[in-house]
């Protein structure tokens, strides 16, 4: 099972209560929750929200490190594996669209020409300005979809994606060896907006703080961490003075709901999701989503 949905709609509660009642373990599909070294900021699930249930994937990439699509694939098949062969479901769940899409969809991103190899070498400070602003123009011209679906405020990703693009080359995707159910959960738009709100407001706190002073004792630096999740960078121009709380708080809850609308425009796309009233109490949500594993193939990750 897959269960996906915008930011601040309830995946991790949901994951966890069916977790209980199929005796499952999750498997993280959040990019920024992958950071070993972040916590608060991405709001990790704390072992009290976890209720004991194992949660894999919450420690497999570190801070300023890369950590591709093709690497959280290797790492989460690996750990389906596992969990199958200890006669348990897996439920994966986690914002990050691509991530759940190559992991269910069978892509192969070992399946690189030399010339894409070539691609990935790093790319020159000095040039970056450049070739960000060629790379979008020709993203949006040559593949609309990856450009709705790309983080522009990420160089890397965007060139990489335009040198893809122009070269007419994808991640190769064959059927996947399992079959499976997914869920959305659904929020409409104004509760999306509120629930954004409330946890922002939450977010920007003295734990967070303490977070990135701690991080920063630890030798990140500030550019860093302000790169590496929203409200990072918002918490670090407040400490730093460079900003009253509520215009850091005005930021991050901009930023989140920009970020939760493109997670909607995803999936969207996505073939085959089931949506669940992510306004209705756990019960009522927990009982759509055995509802949905009973109504058809693919109940437990096998």
């Amino acid at each position: 099972m897959a269960i996906q949905g915008p930011t601040t709609s309830g995946k991790t509660r949901l994951a966890v209560a069916l977790a209980h009642e199929l005796e499952g373990e999750l498997v993280n599909a959040d990019s920024r929750q992958a950071i070993a070294e972040l916590s608060i900021g991405v709001c990790k699930p704390t072992p009290a929200e976890l209720q004991g249930v194992v949660c894999h994937g919450l420690d497999w990439s570190h801070l300023g490190h890369q950590f591709s699509a093709a690497q959280y694939l290797s790492l989460a098949t690996g750990a389906i594996k596992e969990i199958s062969a200890r006669g348990h479901p897996a439920i994966v769940v986690g914002g990050t669209g691509l991530y759940v899409r190559a992991l269910l969809g069978g892509y192969d991103f070992g399946r690189t020409t030399p010339e894409e190899a070539r691609m990935r070498r790093p790319i020159p400070a000095d040039n970056q300005p450049q070739l960000v602003a060629v790379a979008t123009q020709d993203l949006a011209r040559l593949d609309p979809e990856r450009a709705q679906q790309v983080d522009l405020g990420n160089p890397r990703r965007v060139i990489r994606a335009a040198e893809l693009a122009r070269a007419g080359t994808r991640a190769y995707q064959s059927p996947p060896s399992w079959s499976i159910r997914k869920l959305g959960c659904h929020v409409s738009a104004k509760e999306l907006r509120e629930r954004i709100q409330v946890r922002s407001d939450r977010l920007l706190g003295q734990p967070l703080r303490e977070e990135v002073e701690s991080l920063v004792s630890k030798g990140f630096s500030a550019e860093l961490l302000a790169r590496s999740a929203i409200g990072y960078s918002e918490v670090v121009d407040w400490a730093l003075g460079h900003c009253p709380r509520q215009e850091a708080l005005e930021r991050v809850v901009a930023r989140t709901w920009r970020y939760a609308k493109a997670q909607m425009t995803w999936l969207r796309s996505e073939p085959d999701l089931v949506w669940v009233d992510a306004n209705a109490s756990l019960d009522e949500m927990v009982s759509q989503g055995l509802a949905v594993l009973l109504t058809g193939p693919g109940a437990r990750f096998r």
